[in-house]
C-alpha cells in the first residue's frame, strides 16, 4: 500500500512539474485570427518589464487597462488552422498557441504600364537596389511603447484592402499589403499615429513615400504621395501632415497605399483604426 503511494506521489509530482511548463502554452482557442492580423497574447507584469524575442526579432508588449500583452502580427504566408510560436528573453521560454481562421480573400484585376510588370535590365538593377535600402530599415528597433489607436492617414473611397489578390496585366503578383484610399492630388496625408520619419524617397515602385518609425517594431509606410512634407529625422505627432496623396510610381490613379508591418511581417492598417 505505502509502495503503490509512494509511487502515485512520485508520477503526481512529475505531472505537476510538467504542467510548469505545461500552463505556458496558452489554450489555441482563445486565440483566432486571420492572416494578417494582430493578436494579442495576455502576459504578466514580470514578462512585460522582461520583453520578448521571437528567434531574433524583438516582440511589442504593451499596457493597457491594467493588463500586459504581447502583440504578435500573423504573417500572412501563416496556414490555417492550429499554429504555434515559441518565445524567449533571458529568464525563460514561452510558447503561444493560436488559430488561424479561414478568410476568402477578394480579387482585384489591374491594368498597369508594362515597366511595373517587365522591367528592363536597369530598371531591375534599381528595383534591386531600392529593396536593399528598406530593408535596411525593416529591422529596426526602438523600446518606446507605440500609441496604437491610430487615426486615418487620409479622407477618400477605400479602394484596396488587405489580403486582396491582385492580378496586374492578368497576371496574378503579389497579395496586397495594404490598405489603399482614394483622393485629390490636393489632399493631404497625416501620421496616423506619433514617431520618427527614417525614410523619405522616390522609389520605381513605390514612388514618393513616407517610412514612419512609430516605436518597437511597430511601422506605417506610405506609397504614392505627390508631395512629401518632412524628412528624414523629423519626430512627428499623430495627425500631423506628412505629404499629400498622389500616383507616383506604380500607379493607376491618384490615391494613397499604406502598410502596416508589425515584428517584421505587414499586417492589415485597418485594426490599428480600431483599438
Amino acid at each position: 500500500m505505502k509502495t503503490s503511494f509512494f509511487k502515485f506521489f512520485i508520477i503526481f509530482i512529475y505531472i505537476s512539474t510538467c504542467n510548469v511548463y505545461a500552463n505556458t502554452i496558452l489554450s489555441s482557442e482563445k486565440y483566432v485570427s486571420y492572416k494578417g492580423g494582430v493578436i494579442f497574447f495576455e502576459i504578466s507584469k514580470n514578462e512585460y518589464q522582461s520583453g520578448y524575442k521571437l528567434d531574433e526579432i524583438n516582440l511589442l508588449v504593451l499596457h493597457r487597462n491594467d493588463k500586459y500583452y504581447l502583440l504578435y502580427g500573423v504573417p500572412y504566408q501563416t496556414k490555417v488552422g492550429k499554429n504555434k510560436i515559441t518565445v524567449s528573453n533571458n529568464k525563460s521560454k514561452r510558447i503561444f498557441e493560436f488559430i488561424v481562421k479561414e478568410k476568402k480573400f477578394d480579387k482585384q484585376f489591374i491594368e498597369i504600364k508594362k515597366k511595373y510588370t517587365a522591367p528592363s535590365n536597369d530598371q531591375l538593377i534599381r528595383i534591386s537596389k531600392e529593396k536593399n535600402t528598406i530593408g535596411k530599415y525593416r529591422d529596426i528597433w526602438t523600446s518606446n511603447k507605440p500609441d496604437i489607436s491610430f487615426v486615418r492617414p487620409a479622407n477618400g473611397v477605400v479602394t484596396g484592402v488587405f489580403g486582396t489578390r491582385r492580378f496586374y496585366n492578368g497576371v496574378e503578383g503579389r497579395y496586397h499589403n495594404g490598405y489603399d484610399i482614394a483622393g485629390d492630388e490636393t489632399d493631404y496625408v497625416l501620421a496616423p499615429s506619433s514617431g520618427e520619419v527614417i525614410l523619405v524617397g522616390n522609389f520605381f515602385y513605390n514612388g514618393k513615400f513616407v517610412y514612419i518609425n512609430h516605436g518597437s517594431g511597430l511601422k506605417s509606410i506610405f506609397l504614392h504621395l505627390s508631395k512629401i512634407l518632412v524628412k528624414k529625422g523629423d519626430i512627428v505627432d499623430k495627425g500631423q501632415v506628412i505629404g499629400q496623396i498622389g500616383s507616383t510610381g506604380a500607379s493607376t490613379g491618384p490615391h494613397l497605399h499604406w502598410s502596416v508591418s508589425l515584428n517584421q511581417t505587414y499586417v492589415n492598417p485597418e485594426l490599428f483604426l480600431s483599438y
